[in-house]
C-alpha cells in the first residue's frame, strides 16, 4: 500500500515537472505564460517577431505558417508546439488574447480558409 502511494507521488512529481517546463512564469504578469509563447521565447524569438507572427495569423494564416518556418526553431520543438496546439486549440486564443490581439480576426481568417 505504501509503495503504491509512493509511486503515485513520484508520478505526480514527474508530471508537475513537465507542466512547469511548459508553463514558464511571466515575470511581468506574475502568472503562467502561454506554452506557445514560452516555446517561442525559449528559442529567442523577440516580442516583435511574436507579435508579427500572431498579427499575421489574424490576417493571413498561410503567411503565418511560412513565418514559423523562418524562425529557426528546431523541428522537434516545432513538433512539440504543434502537439500542444492539437491537444489544446484554446492555447491559440489564449496567446492571441495575451498579446492584446483580436481573436475574432483569427476566427474570420480560419473561416476564409475553410471556404
Amino acid at each position: 500500500m505504501t509503495d503504491a502511494i509512493l509511486m503515485q507521488l513520484l508520478s505526480f512529481s514527474l508530471m508537475n515537472d513537465r507542466i512547469s517546463t511548459y508553463l514558464n512564469v511571466n515575470p511581468q504578469l506574475g502568472s503562467a505564460m502561454n506554452p506557445i509563447l514560452a516555446i517561442l521565447k525559449e528559442h529567442n524569438i523577440s516580442d516583435t517577431q511574436i507579435s508579427e507572427l500572431f498579427q499575421a495569423m489574424t490576417e493571413n494564416p498561410m503567411m503565418a505558417m511560412g513565418m514559423i518556418g523562418q524562425l529557426g526553431i528546431p523541428p522537434e520543438k516545432l513538433q512539440q508546439l504543434m502537439g500542444l496546439v492539437m491537444q489544446n486549440p484554446a492555447l491559440i486564443k489564449e496567446a492571441v488574447t495575451e498579446l492584446g490581439l483580436d481573436f475574432s480576426k483569427v476566427e474570420a481568417a480560419k473561416a476564409q480558409l475553410e471556404k
